[in-house]
């Protein structure tokens, strides 16, 4: 008989993901600040306000895409 398999922290995947997306905000505004190909890249509006709602959304993005993923795991390896 086949053991079965482990299921995947959901919670815990969507921690990593939030901190990935904040990893890759964080990215992309160091490169609008210091590569050349985007120093003519000028935000409308408040710096602070488009910064954190970039942070914010790709936090927000990366946090429900590995939940997702973790969630469409266990239900496709659920025993029958």
């Amino acid at each position: 008989m086949p053991k079965p398999r482990s299921r995947w922290d959901a919670i815990g995947l969507a921690t990593y993901g939030g901190l990935l997306g904040m990893l890759l905000a964080m990215m992309e505004q160091f490169c609008h600040a210091f590569c050349p190909a985007s120093w003519h890249y000028v935000p409308e509006g408040d710096l602070f306000e488009h910064v954190l709602i970039e942070v914010v959304a790709f936090a927000v993005a990366g946090a429900a895409l590995l939940a997702g993923i973790a969630m469409i795991r266990n239900w496709l390896s659920r025993e029958t």
